[in-house]
């Protein structure tokens, strides 16, 4: 007995025709005529009163419809399980100290593995990303900070530094580097999130908006129109860059100090199995995000 059997035989039960029961199956008519009868022989008994116009199931057809429909409910919720099951065995969720590389990664992590579902979220707080971790709210988190745990696996996932986002023509435009500090009186623009990053570079953002000809955007639609229309001085950073045009703009690495700071990417070691296709990714990308040729962290 198959399934497909059962599920001829509920067809026909509720169609009442072989006809229409032939048409909502999209199979021939013949062929479902054959399924019943190799249904009816496995069985050792007819189930319809069959008629000139439509069929009806006898007494002996309604127990087996009885048992049709308890069976194929059954096997509805068993691929229900399974689909919950694989849907959350292969749902990843990460969270993120910082915006900048969650904008920049997570789009990058979902195509590399498109078999899994995978969502992401900044945490405010970057001083519970371990916690969240421990407990399972994140499969795997990427702080500014190494998390020191004995069950905690952390590795490096990318570097970032502030970079000067200067307006093609300008006379620092060909520059291959840039102290700041020696241009104090020169006109910025910086767009301001406070992140962990910010936080990071704290001794420097403290300079930095204490200079005369600074203006500090909050409002990121605001900030963009400036660029666009107006030459100043702004900034970006090595990860932000990547995902993020800023138009026809030369970058420049920046020297002064305080502005650089490496995330790390972190895990519980019994998710290490899980956290492999994550891993593999971080190792081939080293280059792009690390700046140093590829690395393995088995």
């Amino acid at each position: 007995m198959e399934l497909t059997q059962l599920l001829q035989f509920k067809t026909i039960a509720e169609c009442k025709t072989m006809t229409a029961a032939a048409e909502k199956l999209h199979i021939s008519q013949p062929a479902l005529s054959t399924g019943l009868k190799k249904l009816e022989e496995e069985l050792g008994i007819q189930l319809f009163e069959r008629r000139k116009n439509n069929i009806s199931l006898n007494k002996a057809g309604e127990m087996a419809f009885t048992y049709t429909c308890a069976i194929l409910g059954q096997v509805e919720e068993m691929k229900n399980a399974f689909r919950q099951y694989s849907k959350e065995n292969n749902k990843m969720n990460l969270g993120f100290c910082d915006p900048g590389p969650m904008r920049f990664a997570t789009p990058l992590l979902q195509q590399d593995n498109p078999q899994l579902a995978i969502s992401s979220e900044v945490v405010s707080d970057d001083s519970i990303l371990l916690n969240d971790l421990l407990s399972r709210r994140y499969d795997a988190v990427i702080s500014l900070e190494k998390l020191e745990h004995q069950d905690v696996i952390s590795i490096p996932f990318a570097k970032e530094q502030l970079m000067l986002s200067v307006p093609i023509g300008d006379e620092l435009a060909n520059k291959t580097s840039i102290n700041l500090h020696l241009y104090p009186n020169r006109e910025f623009a910086v767009y301001r999130m406070y992140c962990a990053y910010e936080q990071k570079m704290k001794d420097f953002m403290d300079w930095l908006v204490s200079l005369p000809h600074i203006t500090v955007y909050t409002d990121y639609f605001v900030f963009r129109q400036m660029l666009e229309h107006k030459n100043l001085l702004s900034f970006t950073t090595r990860l932000v860059q990547l995902y993020r045009n800023d138009g026809e703009r030369v970058i420049i690495p920046l020297e002064d100090e305080g502005i650089t700071a490496t995330y790390w990417f972190s895990y519980v070691k019994d998710n290490q199995k899980r956290m492999q296709p994550f891993i593999s990714w971080i190792e081939k990308n080293s280059l792009m995000l690390l700046g140093t040729e590829s690395q393995s962290y088995k």
